[in-house]
């Protein structure tokens, strides 16, 4: 094999390709990245066991096609720490040598029958989203996601097709997010709909995969696997097993009292109002009336921040706490100018509507 690579596009492909590596393994080619130099483009593949990735690096020039299985992480920081705009790529023998004007690094390989196969993407997509869309919905849910639970679900977000509607929803007990979004086609999905968890770490890669918003990208639903098409990239996940709970069953329906404002100024009120907050306690309070919200806090040896946020609010008084980097979470991937929030009682769960394609589900606190 012998390449010559732009060295900015080949960097790239080696950090997106590189973040699926796994880290600790005792398998050497898992520590390593697959080259294979064909036609006109060079296909870096990656895998953990559990997500895959595919990514097509098409500014090179090929004399001599081939492929090659080399450590990830050396030949990352090669290319990283190159001054050259053009790298030369040949293997030699169990070799592979990195060329730049003033430099050659010779690399050990590993035998490329040692990499695991990666599934690819052929056929007809089951369904079709556009990549700004996408990238949005999976900011809007993703922070809310389980990092760490024994129940596996959490540790997934939930993707609900039906029709032309696709949706994304996440918890981790403690609150939940959903955002819903238009397909562009969704020809070969069944008419009862689809469901998958996807795992959190595969969703990442998608999101970090998305860099034209105008882009289409493809998904096709496999037994227990998810496979996702960009014009750079394929990646495939194995997917989150359990059951998703019945997360409508946890949306609030019959709140009665309403508050309206601005989405930036809101974020703004919350983060100065938990400036005082502490782990022993995170609570901001919340007092609603017809005078606007006051939030407030207090931490024994810290002190107490008080904040007057005027804004429409309809019902009766009311006084609940929340964990404030939880409101703050949520408020900063808002993509409208206003957002609501709903509740009906202090020990019930408030609800957050930013625009008619996301709402957020949090459980109060005791401020007791």
């Amino acid at each position: 094999m012998k390449v010559i690579c732009n060295r900015v596009a080949l960097l790239e492909a080696l950090t997106v390709a590189g973040s699926v590596v796994a880290s600790r393994t005792p398998k050497p080619a898992l520590q390593c990245v697959k080259l294979t130099a064909e036609g006109n483009e060079l296909t870096l593949s990656a895998t953990d066991l559990e997500v895959a990735i595919r990514y097509r690096d098409n500014q090179v020039e090929i004399s001599e096609p081939g492929e090659l299985l080399v450590s990830a992480d050396r030949l990352r920081d090669i290319v990283r720490e190159s001054v050259d705009d053009t790298l030369s790529i040949e293997s030699a023998a169990e070799m592979v040598q990195v060329k730049g004007q003033d430099s050659l690094f010779k690399i050990y390989t590993q035998p490329t029958e040692g990499f695991p196969p990666i599934p690819g993407y052929e056929g007809e997509s089951d369904f079709e989203i556009v990549a700004g869309q996408l990238k949005q919905l999976i900011a809007q849910t993703i922070f809310s996601a389980a990092k760490e639970s024994t129940r596996y679900a959490f540790n997934g977000v939930l993707l609900n097709v039906k029709g032309k509607q696709v949706s994304l929803v996440s918890t981790d007990g403690r609150r939940l997010a959903e955002a819903r979004g238009d397909l562009i086609s969704s020809g070969k999905t069944p008419k009862e709909g689809s469901l998958a968890i996807i795992p959190v770490k595969a969703l990442a890669m998608i999101e970090r995969l998305l860099t034209d918003p105008e882009e289409a990208v493809g998904f096709q639903l496999r037994e227990n696997q998810i496979v996702v098409h960009t014009p750079n990239a394929t990646l495939s996940s194995i997917l989150v097993e359990g059951q998703f709970p019945p997360y409508e069953d946890v949306i609030p329906k019959d709140a009665d009292k309403k508050m309206t404002a601005a989405t930036l100024e809101l974020l703004s009120a919350i983060k100065r109002a938990s400036l005082l907050t502490n782990e022993e306690s995170k609570g901001v309070r919340m007092s609603f009336s017809k005078k606007g919200l006051v939030l407030s806090s207090q931490s024994p040896g810290a002190g107490e921040a008080t904040v007057n946020f005027p804004c429409k609010y309809e019902g009766d008084d009311l006084d609940i706490g929340f964990n404030p980097a939880f409101l703050i979470d949520a408020l900063k991937v808002v993509a409208a100018e206003e957002v609501s929030f709903e509740a009906s009682a202090g020990n019930r769960p408030g609800l957050l509507k930013g625009g008619p394609s996301f709402q957020y589900v949090i459980m109060p606190v005791n401020l007791q």
